[in-house]
C-alpha cells in the first residue's frame, strides 16, 4: 500500500531535518499544520491531489524549515580550532537565510496552485 501524502510529507520532513526521536511528535504535528496552511492557501477548484509532488515538497519544506527555526536560538560560534581539528559551524544569520531560501522555494513551487493572498494595488482615486 502507498504512503499517505501526511505521510510522505512527514518522512520528508524527518529526513530533511535530520529530527530524532524526541522531536518526531512536535514535527508531525508542524507537518500536519502545513500541510492544512497549504490546504487553505490552494485556489478554488484546486484539490491538493492535483498538484501532488508540488504539495508534498512544500509542506515537507515548510515544516522542516519551522522544526529548524525552533532549534534555533543563543549564539553560535563560527569556528573552533584545537590542534589539527577545526570545526566550523553556520552562524545564525546564515542558518536564517537557509530556511528563508527554504520557505521560498516552497511557496514557489505551490504558486501556481495558490492564490497570492497578498496586497494589490488597483489605483488612486482623486
Amino acid at each position: 500500500m502507498a504512503e499517505s501524502m501526511s505521510e510522505q510529507i512527514f518522512s520528508i520532513a524527518c529526513a530533511l531535518s535530520k529530527a530524532d526521536e524526541s522531536e518526531r511528535s512536535m514535527l508531525r504535528m508542524i507537518c500536519t499544520a502545513q500541510e492544512e496552511s497549504l490546504v487553505r492557501a490552494l485556489k478554488e477548484g484546486v484539490a491538493k491531489e492535483d498538484c501532488e509532488s508540488a504539495f508534498i515538497c512544500a509542506a515537507s519544506w515548510l515544516a522542516a524549515a519551522a522544526l529548524e527555526s525552533t532549534r534555533a536560538g543563543g549564539e553560535e560560534f563560527s569556528s573552533l580550532r584545537a590542534g589539527d581539528l577545526t570545526v566550523t559551524k553556520r552562524s545564525s544569520d546564515e542558518g536564517s537565510k537557509r530556511l528563508s531560501l527554504l520557505r521560498e522555494q516552497a511557496w514557489a513551487l505551490m504558486r501556481p496552485y495558490t492564490t497570492d493572498g497578498g496586497f494589490c494595488f488597483r489605483g488612486v482615486e482623486t
